[in-house]
């Protein structure tokens, strides 16, 4: 009996999908859910930051003052690329080894039936 034919382009299962949906969209909450700290003294500031398992915004103090001509003037984050591509990668690694688990799973139970 010949092998089955394969298929002619990448599919997945519905199932697999949605369980990435979700995985998807905790690894974004996770990573723009940003922490924020009120810091008192002679001036407002908070401290934010982003990012999960790095940080992608360095832990800095922002300082909003207020200037003579009645303009306002504040200090701007600055952001750790490396941080960003360590994110992505365990973003991608962590999507990767779920998408592999759900497929396996499906896999081996129809295995199990026999189909």
């Amino acid at each position: 009996m010949p092998p089955p034919p394969r298929r002619a382009r990448f599919q997945i299962h519905l199932s697999t999908a949605i369980v990435l949906m979700f995985v998807a969209g905790g690894l974004i909450w996770a990573n723009v859910n940003g922490r924020r700290i009120l810091i008192g003294g002679p001036f407002i500031g908070t401290e934010q930051n982003y990012g999960w398992p790095c940080l992608i915004t360095e832990p800095f103090t922002r300082y909003i003052t207020e200037r003579r001509d009645g303009t306002w003037d504040e200090s701007l984050p600055d952001i750790s690329y490396s941080g960003v591509a360590v994110d992505l990668a365990v973003s991608v690694a962590i999507l990767f080894a779920v998408w592999f688990t759900c497929e396996w799973l499906i896999r081996r139970r129809a295995a199990r039936k026999g189909a």
